[in-house]
């Protein structure tokens, strides 16, 4: 039987890990499905036959990108894929621009988050310009969620017929049966200092984008008036947008911030927090949001892209103005002050999200899509 060749193109190995599953659901859908990306460790679980190596640069490098350029379109010529699937910021426009000029049928962009949102200047318009041509050359734009297909609207990038969310969004949604609510052993020490502690989580990179200065300035409050309260960092510093030395120094002195370096794994660290804080500035689809509340975890975060798409006001968590730290700061103690409110969001949040956000229902809605681009 035949099988549409379908290549899936990431900048850099380690986003492999957004296509997590999906690759082999659509390899059993009929389709066969190749990778495309930067050298990394990442790609080793894929056979051979099914990788091929561009290697991109997440950064501006012109002379770099007119090389993977010049690389995807010898690629493309050789392998003839029918769909190119392009996602990334630096793989949509090396992608779609390689399968516009040698006519690939079917050229999709996967957005999933838009930088310039949060960048100015010189380096907003060079942003922009690689948005507006990767979208001219795509055929099919897929957002990942309703809030970001709004933006690229609102920005003028692309028609609104052009684009589509996936159902409710999310770019590779969750394998629920890992969200295991018994799920709770961590270090012993971390245990113990956590214990008959109210505990605030955060997941994420510790950047200024993530919103971490105006979640340690809300724990200052709250930690002001709810001894008991301790913060729950998990991620790794970041050295693009750092932040400042006095946010730096204050969660390695403050003996009620516990800082643990990113993790392949939370869900043992989910499980031992009472609300999770999501003060991103921008996203494409939160996924940390999703994940807290598959283990009944309520969330407060920012009314901004990506992130609003992720949390049902006042049912399964707040959605607050973006940087109203006093905001956040009143619906965390809300959920210190209110048990019970803290349990049914939680349960809210978990039924939810299996109702959602699952690896399958987000599959199934991929697979449809590109069956209806094959007929």
């Amino acid at each position: 039987m035949f099988k549409p060749k379908v290549f899936h193109i990431v900048t850099v190995s380690k986003s492999v890990i957004l296509m997590e599953g999906q690759i082999e659901f659509l390899n059993n859908e009929n389709y066969d499905v190749h990778l495309v990306s930067s050298k990394g460790k990442e790609l080793n679980e894929y056979h051979p036959s099914k990788v091929h190596i561009v290697n991109m640069k997440r950064e501006i490098s012109l002379i770099n990108d007119l090389k993977s350029l010049v690389t995807m379109i010898k690629l493309f010529l050789k392998e003839k894929p029918r769909i190119i699937n392009s996602g990334t910021p630096k793989a949509g426009l090396i992608g779609t621009l390689a399968g516009f000029i040698t006519r690939r049928p079917v050229r999709i962009y996967t957005v999933r988050g838009l930088r310039l949102e949060t960048v100015t200047g010189i380096k907003y318009k060079i942003l922009y310009m690689m948005e507006k041509i990767a979208m001219f050359c795509a055929t099919d734009i897929i957002a990942i969620s309703d809030s970001l297909k709004d933006k690229i609207i609102e920005l003028k990038l692309v028609k609104e017929n052009k684009i589509e969310v996936l159902g409710s969004g999310s770019s590779n949604g969750l394998k629920l049966e890992k969200f295991d609510l018994n799920m709770s052993d961590i270090d012993s020490d971390i245990k113990q200092s956590i214990k008959d502690k109210f505990v605030i989580g955060f997941v994420g990179r510790i950047t200024k984008d993530k919103g971490i200065s105006e979640l340690l300035e809300s724990f200052r409050k709250v930690n002001n008036q709810h001894e008991e309260s301790v913060l729950l960092i998990i991620g790794s510093m970041e050295v693009g947008d750092p932040v400042s030395k006095y946010d730096l120094d204050f969660i390695q002195d403050n003996p009620n911030i516990i800082h643990i370096n990113h993790v392949d794994n939370p869900i043992n660290y989910y499980n031992n927090m009472d609300v999770l804080v999501f003060p991103t500035h921008r996203e494409g689809f939160g996924n940390v949001s999703i994940e807290a509340q598959s283990l009944q975890v309520p969330v407060i975060t920012y009314d901004v892209t990506g992130a609003k798409d992720t949390v049902l006001n006042g049912y399964t968590g707040y959605i607050v103005e973006k940087n109203n730290i006093n905001a956040i700061t009143d619906k965390i103690n809300y959920f210190i002050q209110n048990e019970d409110a803290r349990v049914t969001f939680g349960r809210n949040g978990r039924k939810w999200v299996f109702e959602n956000f699952s690896n399958e229902i987000i599959w199934k809605n991929l697979l449809n899509f590109y069956n209806r681009r094959v007929k």
